[in-house]
């Protein structure tokens, strides 16, 4: 009856790990953008929320969304290079976006500059080429990878905007099969790094107390029960 006493203890060991795990999977969480009405180019998720974890990647993807047949887009991404660079970029869909489908196309290279003093960019393009279109829907266009540099002081947090409005030496834009601009609706993506140890402290030390109130209880239950045998 001890060995099972143990056996059941440890069981209810993991089972609170796992829900800590949970929890803490919670914090680092990202919410999906909605699809943004017609026509759009936006940046999902549209907020995040980091662990101030320097060296930690994670990824964006941004969409499009039309009404119209298009023919080329181009994206000039920016961000805060005081706390994020730009370590990868590439189409959605392997050698092509989701957007150019089976179609034939003139792929590029993703170029990385500086945009200004607390800015850099990635400037990222895809057309199609012959006498063909892309219908009008809604398609992913590209990935993009970021890796945290900067961890905030104890206590504070780093916020900023991944954007695709903001013009430099280039801009964003999607253009219709006459190679005319489609105005489009655009969508960035808020992000906060954030001390991790205060958030855990915070949401954790509650669940705990109560996970622990909960087992002292089955395991009195238990021995009472095992007295009674």
């Amino acid at each position: 009856m001890v060995k099972s006493s143990e056996k059941m203890k440890r069981v209810h060991v993991i089972a609170m790990f796992v829900l800590l795990s949970s929890t803490l999977l919670g914090l680092c969480h990202v919410n999906l953008a909605k699809c943004l009405p017609a026509n759009s180019m936006w940046v999902e998720p549209d907020q995040i929320i980091l662990t101030d974890t320097v060296g930690h990647k994670f990824n964006v993807t941004i969409y499009t969304n039309l009404t119209v047949a298009s023919y080329a887009w181009q994206f000039y991404l920016t961000y805060n290079k005081n706390h994020l660079n730009a370590t990868g970029c590439w189409y959605s869909a392997g050698a092509k976006s989701e957007w150019a489908g089976t179609r034939p196309t003139s792929p590029q290279t993703p170029s990385y500059g500086s945009h200004n003093a607390t800015h850099n960019y990635i400037l990222f393009a895809e057309s199609l080429q012959g006498a063909v279109e892309t219908p009008p829907g809604k398609y992913s266009l590209a990935i993009v990878e970021f890796q945290i540099i900067a961890a905030p002081p104890e206590g504070q947090t780093y916020q900023s905007q991944i954007r695709l409005d903001i013009q430099g030496a280039f801009n964003t834009y999607i253009l219709n099969t006459d190679l005319n601009e489609i105005p489009p609706n655009y969508g960035g993506s808020n992000y906060i790094i954030d001390e991790f140890t205060a958030i855990l402290l915070i949401i954790i030390m509650p669940l705990i107390s109560v996970y622990m109130a909960l087992l002292k209880r089955k395991f009195k239950a238990s021995a009472i029960n095992q007295q009674i045998c």
